[in-house]
């Protein structure tokens, strides 16, 4: 009896499909070995990763250059959230909250990597998505989720006049903005979307994820659909690649071993670091995305 036509080419779309996706990334190959790190962050020079513990209390960096060095960087409640690099890439800045202090009096802080001297950044505003300042521009954009209204606001400069991006109803959380601060994307519930920052326009979803990560020429962003059995364990998570023009959705990784979340691409946009929820370590791979 022949096979079925449609079976056979139904076969040969998912194993065609199972190549691509794994022509996306390659060479995949963990650089830390003992640990429960998360939240990989690129240098802008490349050369170097920050991450956090899974509780955000430690901030770690790794040299790529030198063998992978591990250094531990600072230790403190909740400093590994949204931490970045300045854009020389010697120093990490951090959100400080000082003992027995609120939350409102948080600072933002950085520590030079070479020195470990560390400055207060009183230019920084603590709600900032981005702690790192861009010196290519002068408007020292801030956007930042308005704590009493939950949402998304821009403005440029610590006095500048806020003006509101997300104007539809709903609690929005986590934005990441665009390389070229012209995008940005948040998430509202289970969904993310692509807002304009600076124009008024329809709003672009992205459907279900959480995305980690814009590409560095702005063509889109990577995400991760993770899922749980229990509902609080991770069981299972792969990485996305949605592009902002066409919101068409690639499948970058298909693995059973390997819980992957929180990919970063590297400047160059060759290379995508990621964290592994089900061993924590942190992965690094070849990314043979094109646009």
């Amino acid at each position: 009896m022949k096979p079925n036509k449609l079976i056979m080419c139904t076969i040969l779309c998912i194993l065609f499909s199972t190549i691509i996706r794994s022509q996306m990334i390659s060479n995949s190959t963990p650089i830390t070995k003992e640990g429960e790190y998360s939240t990989p962050i690129w240098s802008p020079d490349g050369q170097k990763i920050l991450f956090t513990d899974h509780h955000n209390d430690e901030l770690f960096v790794i040299d790529l250059v030198h063998e992978n060095k591990l250094t531990k960087v600072k230790h403190g409640q909740g400093i590994g959230y949204l931490a970045n690099w300045s854009i020389d890439s010697e120093s990490v800045i951090f959100r400080e909250k000082p003992k027995d202090g609120l939350f409102s009096d948080i600072t933002v802080k950085s520590i030079n990597l070479n020195t470990r001297i560390e400055k207060t950044l009183t230019n920084v505003h603590p709600d900032n998505t981005n702690l790192s300042l861009n010196k290519k521009s002068k408007k020292n954009l801030i956007v930042y989720i308005n704590l009493q209204t939950l949402k998304l606001e821009a403005k440029e400069g610590i006095d500048g006049k806020p003006w509101v991006i997300t104007k539809e109803a709903g609690q929005y959380y986590h934005p990441i903005v665009s390389p070229n601060q012209k995008q940005v994307v948040v998430h509202e519930g289970p969904n993310m979307y692509i807002y304009s920052i600076y124009k008024t326009q329809k709003r672009t979803s992205l459907g279900y994820g959480l995305a980690s990560s814009w590409l560095p020429d702005n063509s889109g962003v990577i995400t991760f659909e993770d899922k749980s059995i229990d509902g609080h364990t991770i069981s299972a998570s792969e990485l996305f690649y949605i592009s902002a023009t066409t919101v068409s959705k690639t499948q970058l990784t298909n693995s059973n071993d390997i819980i992957e979340t929180w990919g970063d691409v590297s400047p160059d946009g060759k290379r995508i670091a990621f964290s592994d929820e089900k061993t924590g370590r942190i992965f690094v791979a070849d990314l043979n995305l094109k646009n």
